[in-house]
């Protein structure tokens, strides 16, 4: 069975990634895993996670943090880390070649790294990019949600709305949204995108 399995989701109340492990584990089924950096986001997470994952352990990459946690859990095949760059492989490999699961105080920076992401306000997006084809307005969902992200991990205001007009320079805006829903019928992470772009509004333009 393949699941969508990290540790940002894991009480998700859209993805249940908890719940749906624990059904899969039941029935006694086997788990490939996918979605184990959620789309990237956890190879590069809000600055309060990658600060605990420094201090830590200052050799070991945020995404080794993700995808050790899942790869620990009882009953895992196999997890498809979608690695993009000869990098990201030689960083999988350097912790993958020879795996050792997680220890108490590792996973224990695994619940305060879950406390902290529930904590802050983040937009989860992926950067998937599914919401964009059919977009009657043309508004890179994904670029918009960047700069808010930048907004609130820094609390830079102004720093994110210089990155929001960069980004969307000559494209169509946030505000330009007409709430037709295309976007959160497509939208993996189930994300109410037409609210969060009035509020992307509101902050950036």
């Amino acid at each position: 069975m393949q699941l969508q399995l990290n540790y940002a989701d894991w009480e998700n109340p859209g993805i249940q990634s908890r719940a749906n492990y624990e059904v899969a584990r039941k029935h006694g089924k086997l788990i490939t895993v996918m979605e184990p950096v959620k789309g990237g986001m956890l190879a590069d997470p809000p600055e309060k996670v990658k600060d605990l994952f420094q201090q830590a352990d200052p050799a070991a990459s945020a995404a080794s943090w993700a995808i050790r946690y899942v790869a620990s859990l009882p009953g895992i095949l196999t997890v498809l880390s979608g690695m993009t760059t000869v990098e990201q492989m030689r960083d999988n490999l350097s912790y993958m070649k020879d795996f050792r699961p997680l220890d108490e105080g590792e996973q224990a920076m695994i619940r305060r790294a879950q406390e902290l992401m529930m904590g802050g306000k983040f937009v989860p997006c992926t950067d998937c990019r599914y919401c964009m084809p059919g977009c009657p307005q043309e508004i890179p969902i994904p670029e918009v949600f960047k700069s808010v992200n930048r907004y609130y991990q820094l609390d830079q205001l102004e720093g994110a709305r210089k990155d929001y007009a960069r980004r969307l320079q000559d494209r169509s805006k946030a505000s330009d949204c007409i709430a037709c829903g295309q976007c959160e019928s497509v939208c993996p992470q189930h994300l109410s995108i037409i609210s969060l772009l009035e509020e992307s509004a509101r902050l950036m333009e």
